[in-house]
C-alpha cells in the first residue's frame, strides 16, 4: 500500500481531532508553529522531523502503527493490537520510503528553480 502525503495528513488530523486539540494547542505543546501543523495536515509540506515529533506525541495516546495500513483505524493505547511488533517494522519502513521520496521531490524542485 502506498499512502499519499495528503492521506497521511488527513489521518494525522483525525488523531488530533480525536484528542479534541486545535492545531494551535498541538503546536504549542510540541514547540512548533501552528502553520507547520496545518501544512502537514493539508498535505502541502512539512518535514520528516515534524512528522516524527507528531508520531511520538500521538504514540502516547494511539497505536500509530496503523497510519500506513490499508486497514487504518484509530486505536487508543488501551485497545489491544495484535502483531504490533511487525506493524512497527512496517511503519518504520514506510517512514524510510517517505523520507527518500520527500528528499527526491525537494531535489527536483530545487533543480527546477535553479534553471538559468
Amino acid at each position: 500500500m502506498s499512502v499519499s502525503i495528503q492521506e497521511l495528513g488527513q489521518r494525522l488530523k483525525l488523531l488530533r481531532k480525536r484528542l479534541d486539540l486545535s492545531q494551535e494547542s498541538l503546536a504549542e505543546s510540541m514547540g512548533v508553529n501552528q502553520n507547520q501543523i496545518s501544512r502537514l495536515e493539508n498535505g502541502v509540506g512539512g518535514t520528516i522531523e515534524l512528522l516524527l515529533l507528531l508520531f511520538s506525541f500521538y504514540s502516547k495516546h494511539f497505536h500509530v502503527d496503523l497510519l500506513f495500513s490499508d486497514n487504518f483505524d484509530i486505536l487508543e493505547k488501551d485497545e489491544k493490537l495484535s502483531n504490533s511488533h511487525s506493524l512497527n517494522s512496517i511503519a518504520v519502513e514506510k517512514l524510510k520510503l517517505a523520507q527518500s521520496e520527500f528528499s527526491t521531490q525537494v531535489e527536483e524542485v530545487i533543480r527546477l528553480l535553479d534553471i538559468p
